[in-house]
Order: C-alpha cells, then structure tokens, then sequence
C-alpha cells in the first residue's frame, strides 16, 4: 500500500530558493530577510536578501528566498 501523505520528518531545498519542511516545528522569528524555527532537535536560522513565508500549516512550512546567503542549523544543546 502507498503512504498519501508524508509521514517522516523532511526538509527539502530547491534551487537554493525554496526551503520546505514538514513536521513538528516551532516558529521563532521573521523579517523580510531572515526566519529562524525549531525543527525536530534542530535550530534552523535562514538568512537571504528576501524571505517570503508561502505556507504555514500545523506541520508543514514553505518559505521562498531571493539571494540566499546562509542557513544556520544547530542540534539544540550544542553551545558551539
């Protein structure tokens, strides 16, 4: 039998310009050229000179860049 829906957590980067995830997060922040969550045991920190949030569900963000210049991931706990 096919799954219908993804089940497992995923993040996924297309082109550098689009950033999905789906999952359990925590929203943190946002500006128009920053964002920054929670994501599984993870501090995920998206830096660009624009960041558009498309979707925000329950268990699912999409967010679209224009000129990524970084993404920060950090396993909470960690202190570097």
């Amino acid at each position: 039998m096919k799954k219908l829906f993804q089940t497992e957590p995923l993040i996924e980067l297309f082109k550098c310009k689009e950033f999905r995830i789906i999952g359990q997060y925590k929203f943190l922040e946002a500006s128009d050229q920053h964002c920054a969550f929670l994501y599984e045991q993870f501090y995920i920190q998206i830096k660009a000179k624009k960041v558009h949030i498309d979707v925000l569900k329950v268990e699912e963000l999409l967010l679209h860049v224009e000129d990524l210049e970084s993404i920060e991931m950090k396993k909470k706990g960690d202190s570097s």
